[in-house]
């Protein structure tokens, strides 16, 4: 590999040197200094990122590096994302109360995750795939499992392992099948004839892509998993994966589905329907403000699959907008979630009288979920109106109307949340603490959601030129037959 070449994989490299070395740091590191360990972690997803900008040229298209994997701007606009969910996590962590034992793991564990998605995004050959994906996948299972005194928390734990590894299975299969009817595991430069192997191995990588990005019907393990895990936990498996796996399907299948003719437009229209219909209806009878955000997040991955469908230019801009509010609104939800939950529950009940005890709390609560509902001028209403447009454009109507009921229905129960806050009476006059850290992370999520909706363009002009410089496969690649086959 040339020398040009391998400084495109610099980013990669440090991280990885520097989950390392934390990893080793955990073993000398008496627990009581902890924290430092966050404080490094978060160093070195920061010096990642900025290792990010002077790899990659400024105004260049697709870089490719080798046969197995691509850097251009639609790789770097998710990283850019991954990285920044790492950031906050680890930030939310310094005031969550997690096991004073192993912090140093546990930073190494969301920095391994962290490259398994930075390698995912990139990926333009199956196995690569796999290995990326195995790698967030085993990191996951364990930061899921981190409070192992708590029996919820090994609970998730085990349903998402389990369910993880036959999924893995599943894709891997897929992928096995598809080398025998492609003979290569490359995306790149295929002429595919149309088969039964080839039709079936596209339906397991389907399934497989399904559970990492918690898509409808293979979502069951999110619930007890989110409402298990440590939230700042909860908060990363909700953003990084979900987008880096969404991204990795943008990738395989603009290459897969022109070169081989195949018709699934139909397949994830239904999956995109059956996604947003199950998260938001599910969500409503919840009571635990965890779970009823692990369904939010099951509905808003529905939202953006409306993106995937429509293809084309605007399409592949949707999800990328809808990737970038979702991180911050998302962000902000979950930190309100963590400063209830440490002094209180995730109990619905202990939101009651939120507005007398912490009224900017309870503001900011608000401001997030009118996000997630999309309701305007915020962040979410711009990223909605992007993929709605989009499947419009696409004349993807059914679908576009299914995605605006879905949203109209998910403002009950997000406004039961503000109904708890707001309307009903306190339990308790004890005063809402919010941390340093908190602080700083719901600033940066409501900037951002505020930014977005007011003043997009610089974000839209950002989003564009990732989608249009993402190279010829992605420009070209986006069929007109695909809408033909799902709008009617």
């Amino acid at each position: 590999m040339a020398l040009e070449s391998l400084q495109l994989l610099y980013p990669e490299i440090l991280l990885s040197a520097l989950a390392l070395i934390l990893l080793a740091a955990d073993l000398w590191i008496p627990p009581r200094h902890g924290r430092a360990l966050f404080h490094f972690g978060m160093l070195a997803a920061g010096l990642t990122l900025a290792m990010l900008g002077l790899s990659y040229p400024a105004a260049a298209g697709a870089s490719s590096a080798s046969a197995l994997w691509v850097a251009d701007p639609l790789s770097l606009f998710f990283k850019v994302i991954v990285l920044v969910t790492t950031v906050m996590t680890l930030l939310l962590s310094l005031d969550y109360p997690l096991p004073s034992e192993h912090l140093g793991s546990f930073s190494a564990l969301v920095l391994f995750a962290t490259l398994g998605m930075m390698l995912l995004v990139s990926a333009t050959d199956l196995l690569l795939i796999f290995l990326s994906l195995e790698l967030v996948s085993i990191s996951s299972f364990i930061l899921t499992g981190f409070h192992r005194g708590d029996l919820k928390s090994s609970e998730g734990a085990i349903k998402y392992f389990l369910i993880g590894a036959f999924s893995s299975a599943i894709m891997v299969y897929g992928i096995s099948l598809f080398y025998g009817a492609a003979g290569t595991t490359s995306l790149t430069g295929l002429h595919l004839e149309m088969t039964p192997m080839l039709l079936f191995s596209l339906m397991l990588l389907v399934v497989g892509f399904g559970f990492k990005a918690s898509i409808a019907p293979f979502h069951l393990w999110v619930p007890d998993a989110y409402e298990g895990a440590p939230t700042p936990v909860t908060l990363f498996l909700s953003v990084a994966p979900k987008v880096a796996a969404l991204a990795a399907m943008l990738r395989v299948f603009l290459h897969l589905l022109p070169a081989s003719g195949v018709e699934l437009a139909g397949i994830f229209s239904f999956l995109a329907m059956l996604t947003m219909t199950v998260g938001n209806f599910t969500a409503i009878f919840q009571t635990n403000v965890k779970r009823m955000l692990a369904y939010s997040s099951i509905a808003q991955a529905g939202y953006m699959l409306i993106g995937f469908v429509a293809g084309g230019q605007k399409g592949i801009e949707g999800v990328l907008m809808y990737s970038l509010v979702y991180l911050f609104m998302n962000l902000g939800a979950f930190a309100v979630a963590i400063v209830i939950g440490n002094q209180e529950s995730y109990e619905l009940d202990a939101y009651d009288g939120l507005a007398k005890r912490h009224l900017p709390m309870a503001l900011l609560m608000t401001f997030f979920l009118l996000s997630l509902a999309g309701i305007p001028p915020l962040g979410g209403f711009v990223a909605k109106f992007y993929v709605f447009a989009a499947a419009i454009e696409a004349r993807l109507y059914v679908l576009a109307v299914v995605g605006v009921l879905n949203s109209v229905v998910s403002v009950y129960y997000y406004m039961l949340i503000a109904y708890h806050m707001f309307f009903k009476p306190a339990r308790t006059d004890k005063p809402i603490n919010t941390g340093l850290y908190l602080t700083c992370g719901l600033t940066v999520a409501a900037l951002g959601v505020f930014l977005l909706g007011l003043y997009p363009d610089p974000f839209i002009l950002t989003v564009k030129a990732s989608a249009v410089m993402a190279g010829p496969h992605v420009a070209s690649a986006a069929p007109a037959r695909v809408p033909a086959a799902a709008g009617r």
